[in-house]
């Protein structure tokens, strides 16, 4: 058998080996012991393998009681000596240094005569932490229940921080072992440590729903414990003329027009990106101005009903046309627009053409729902619990959610039926300085 090819890895060499027609390993030169391979596959994937050599046991040695033993006990032991291969992981799941921390635990125990594939299957029940991190992302990428930026933003919490937690078993993770990683991570990004609990948080807690432990140690844990800091809550609101630039600005970019169309949808409706863009024909009465969301696409996991001003209907119109199923924002391909595409154009626009805009208030699409919001409140007199419920937030206690299901439907329609008229007068269009918005009073 021809020797593997043999280098000095590094996460950039790593990263260069591109797949061939077959699969094929190269020697890790930088470990010690020696014979830590990795493995490219054509489908691109690429595992960590360990190649130990497992001593023969002292029985190898004689078969009389040790009479007969051979004077030249290292050639025996040689010879007796089983070469096994032991896979240790994936890559990136488990980076350069957990793979050398992995591939000599196994060649201690190939020195001592133990085969560490039976020492792996004794301990299948409990995977070691970067395996769980590699199975957690992969369902969740495979049952889409995160964004692909969301997704992204795990995978590189594990990769970046986490990957010091990767050699320990998942069962022996305690609150010990896991503050000194996250402290380390905050002395240089305090808001990434909290960032890295949240991912950890989610990972264990798939851990525990698999069975491969009882409870989540980092349940409970505090951030500013080891010194991480939370992001500053966002406070950015949009005034009636700063929406109306926004509006413009989206009105005379080059973005495409379903893009354009969910900007405007997001203002008019105050609905959440996801909402907006994964719109559909078949929740829709236009007829009676109604967009009936099931609980499957809510953030509550609650149906709720979003009433719609006679501007969004219009534009919901222009999309849909004839069509009798599907998306509403299809985009060119018909398999619609990402909620991230709209944050990307937004943060375009924030660059280009509202840079003005941008350099006083640092907006993001998510505002324009908070601006909609305070605007009801401030030009229309809407009451909080209207407002609560037209944005569709959850109850804040437990009593509350069980004994008050109201949904305030009249007062809804009425405030999206004045908010359309006011987005039309003050939004869509300029006024003129003679005119102006009406302001609630307490």
């Amino acid at each position: 058998m021809a020797r593997p090819p043999s280098t000095r890895l590094s996460q950039r060499r790593i990263e260069a080996l591109k797949p061939a027609d077959k699969p094929y390993r190269i020697t890790d030169t930088s470990a010690t012991p020696g014979g830590l391979l990795l493995e490219v596959r054509p489908s691109g994937g690429k595992s960590w393998i360990s190649r130990v050599s497992i001593a023969g046991s002292r029985e190898a040695f004689s078969t009389n009681g040790g009479e007969d033993r051979p004077s030249n006990l290292g050639e025996t032991a040689q010879r007796r000596a089983r070469r096994v291969d032991v896979t240790i992981g994936q890559w990136p799941a488990i980076d350069i240094e957990a793979a050398h921390g992995l591939h000599r635990q196994n060649a201690a125990l190939a020195a001592l005569g133990r085969d560490p594939r039976a020492e792996k299957s004794a301990r299948r029940l409990s995977p070691l932490f970067g395996e769980v991190m590699a199975h957690w992302l992969n369902h969740v990428a495979q049952h889409k229940a995160l964004t692909p930026r969301t997704l992204e933003a795990h995978r590189r919490r594990g990769r970046r921080h986490l990957c010091r937690l990767n050699s320990l078993p998942v069962d022996q993770l305690t609150r010990a072992n896991i503050a000194p990683v996250l402290a380390r991570v905050a002395e240089k990004a305090p808001s990434q440590a909290r960032a890295s609990l949240i991912t950890l948080r989610a990972a264990l807690d798939w851990a525990v729903q698999k069975g491969w432990i009882d409870d989540n140690p980092a349940v409970g844990m505090k951030p500013n414990a080891f010194g991480a800091s939370a992001n500053p809550p966002r406070d950015v609101v949009l005034t009636l003329e700063e929406l109306r630039e926004v509006w413009q600005a989206v009105t005379a970019s080059r973005m495409d027009p379903w893009t354009r169309d969910a900007i405007r949808l997001l203002i008019l409706t105050g609905a959440r990106r996801a909402e907006v863009a994964g719109m559909r024909v078949e929740e829709l009465d236009l007829e009676d101005g109604a967009w009936h969301l099931p609980a499957s696409r809510t953030k509550t996991d609650t149906a709720r009903t979003i009433h719609l001003s006679a501007p969004a209907v219009a534009i919901i119109r222009d999309r849909v046309k004839d069509r009798t199923s599907g998306l509403v924002l299809a985009g060119r391909t018909g398999e619609g627009i990402h909620p991230d595409s709209l944050t990307t154009a937004m943060a375009r626009l924030r660059r280009g053409k509202l840079k003005a805009l941008g350099q006083r208030k640092a907006f993001s699409v998510h505002d324009l729902r908070r601006s909609a919001a305070t605007a009801w409140g401030e030009h229309l007199g809407a009451a909080p619990h209207v407002i609560d419920a037209a944005l569709g937030h959850a109850h804040g206690d437990r009593v509350t959610q069980a004994y008050q299901h109201q949904r305030y439907s009249l007062e809804q329609a009425d405030l999206m039926r004045r908010w359309g008229e006011l987005v039309a007068d003050h939004v869509a269009r300029d006024p003129g300085d003679n005119v102006l918005p009406l302001r609630h009073r307490a």
